[in-house]
């Protein structure tokens, strides 16, 4: 009997240790994460609240299962090849998902990451591998979708919101494809997805953000006329001055490379 109780408090103990550090830790560190300020020439507030037909969207995505062979997040360089293979233009950061609920970072990579989808292909682009992704890549493994769809025919015009699909995959002679809401709903989603600004936790690559700040300038007469140094009546203009990134380009002002 004293072992079984031993046990039972041996179990709810590793249980307990596993929730605080796997769920109460994380929820305590990032659980109140806050919109940030970006770091770029005209800083602005990331993220935004996706509209309400890709709000709608998430919902779709989540139901069709598309988690299961699409992620959404890029790895940093040195866990894998995600930047070089365009997907993003940085790592993944805990701030891109503050208005996901929930998370999606998927399982496995069947098909590409989906973090910056809406970098590469608009909602048109998105419905039409919902069709079929064989238009774009023949050995794609994705299933078609066409069940999002409705093939009919043809009234005394073409509906404005008709699919154009060229054969052979298109629509049969006088027929065409129209994409449901959900379809619509899906690719609002997708071609919503972007992490493409930089934040102080993802910062620019080094060397990327240049810095030639005219504060620093003066254009009067017996003043300076920087990057070029002294350029006054009498005066010198920059003999003594280096030109090398991270360097001086006259005696008084800088022009390099952070």
């Amino acid at each position: 009997m004293n072992n079984g109780v031993a046990i039972y408090l041996g179990l709810f103990a590793s249980m307990a240790v596993s929730w605080v550090a796997f769920v109460l830790g994380p929820q305590a560190q990032m659980g109140n994460l806050q919109p940030a300020t970006t770091v770029a020439a005209l800083p602005a507030v990331y993220p935004t609240a996706a509209p309400g037909l890709a709000r709608q969207g998430a919902e779709v995505y989540r139901a069709h299962g598309c988690v299961y062979c699409h992620t959404q997040q890029v790895r940093p360089k040195e866990l894998g090849a995600d930047l070089a293979r365009g997907w993003g233009i940085r790592r993944s950061v805990a701030h891109d998902y503050i208005y996901d609920q929930t998370v999606m970072l998927g399982e496995q990579r069947t098909g590409p990451d989906l973090a910056n989808a809406g970098l590469r292909m608009d909602a048109t682009a998105v419905l039409a591998r919902l069709w079929d992704a064989r238009i774009f890549e023949p050995k794609s493994l994705m299933p078609p979708y066409k069940y999002l769809f409705d093939v009919r025919k043809i009234g005394r015009k073409p509906s404005p919101g008709a699919l154009v699909v060229q054969p052979p995959f298109g629509a049969p002679q006088g027929y065409e494809i129209v994409p449901r809401p959900a379809a619509r709903a899906l690719a609002a989603y997708v071609a919503s997805l972007r992490q493409e600004p930089y934040l102080f936790e993802a910062p620019p690559p080094p060397g990327s953000v240049s810095t030639n700040a005219p504060a620093g300038e003066t254009n009067a007469p017996g003043g300076t006329n920087a990057p070029g140094g002294t350029n006054a009546p009498g005066g010198t203009n920059a003999p003594g001055g280096t030109n090398a990134p991270g360097g001086t380009n006259a005696p008084g002002g800088t022009n390099g490379e952070l």
